[in-house]
């Protein structure tokens, strides 16, 4: 059967997988992240459905603190809900992300990766928006390119429901959110195909409910709050494992496979390179054309940097590495 393929851009390509495997869709804009929830307020206006034939419930609230607190209020009553946010939009988020992650929700915020303003305002890409909530506890997954957008879109929404992680899906402000790229799109068959009805079920019975009265939210002293906090370790453990059998579902499905980190270059490489987002596009050209030419030179492309599995980074560098460079885009003074 022929793959659809479309020209779009990284928003387009993230917000398409996200409309359809979502119910409610919470949105304040956020330069360079706002076409996502554009296209999604359009799309349910149009009457667009879902994959489960409804047409997703898109709501703007005044602002980005806002649409979090509506999405963690849907997610408590079992709807599978995302939003899409950048920069101090993301910040404004991250209160609920802690409540989110905490109570092991499956949720997606998929992420135009965009500078935090400091001396002054940005617009353009950088990772210090992401880099800000690595403490939330939500997972994160980062896409290089518009095609990569549009596969680990789904790769999250269907990982975290069996994780019961949230996930943090990014990409680059602009540099991805914007460019125009023809890639292969997935269809509805390729979504159904990796998320599970039994894991969306389960989801929904853990909605808070008076027929099944369970509590949340609770005040709890320091003996009883941190052995609750040690009690998401064997979750945490668990989801690098599950992310890398969906990945490896998605590329028996549309031949794209993924891993949770892609090693491109010399087999005996001994400067290696490590780097997530659209620069490692750049990169994987650079390393190929210097080894062809006999240099020993790698480069490793971070897909799942929380939570960081070692054991997976240490297998994807070769046994010959002498040397690292990890290219970081955010400045942490």
């Amino acid at each position: 059967m022929p793959k659809k393929m479309l020209t779009l851009d990284g928003n387009e390509a993230a917000a398409r997988v996200a409309y359809r495997l979502s119910e409610v869709i919470a949105i304040y804009p956020i330069t360079p992240s706002s076409p996502m929830g554009e296209l999604s307020d359009q799309w349910a206006s149009q009457r667009v459905a879902n994959l489960w034939g409804t047409v997703p419930r898109v709501i703007e609230m005044q602002s980005e603190g806002g649409a979090a607190g509506c999405v963690h209020g849907a997610l408590q009553a079992g709807a599978l809900t995302t939003t899409f946010t950048a920069s101090q939009g993301l910040l404004l988020m991250i209160p609920n992300m802690y409540k989110i992650a905490g109570e092991l929700t499956p949720c997606v915020f998929h992420v135009a990766a965009r500078s935090v303003a400091a001396q002054a305002l940005s617009i353009f890409g950088d990772h210090s928006d992401v880099m800000a909530t690595r403490a939330t506890g939500f997972a994160m997954l980062a896409s290089g390119s518009v095609q990569e957008a549009c596969d680990l879109a789904l790769v999250a929404h269907a990982a975290t429901l069996e994780a019961r992680v949230p996930f943090l899906h990014f990409f680059d402000g602009f540099r991805t959110s914007h460019e125009v790229s023809k890639i292969e799109v997935l269809e509805d068959e390729d979504l159904r195909a990796l998320v599970s009805d039994e894991l969306v079920r389960a989801h929904r019975e853990r909605a808070l409910s008076p027929d099944r009265p369970f509590i949340r939210g609770t005040a709890q002293n320091p003996d009883v709050f941190f052995q609750a906090r040690e009690a998401v370790n064997p979750f945490y453990a668990a989801c690098p494992q599950i992310v890398e059998r969906v990945m490896d579902r998605l590329a028996e499905r549309v031949g794209r496979r993924y891993r949770l980190f892609d090693y491109v270059g010399a087999e005996d490489a001994e400067r290696v390179i490590v780097m997530m987002g659209s620069g490692a596009e750049a990169a994987h050209e650079a390393v190929e054309a210097l080894a062809a030419a006999g240099e020993k030179v790698g480069l490793v492309k971070v897909r799942l940097y929380r939570p960081f599995s070692f054991a997976h980074f240490l297998a994807a560098l070769p046994p010959t590495t002498r040397a690292l460079a990890v290219l970081d885009r955010t400045k942490e003074p």
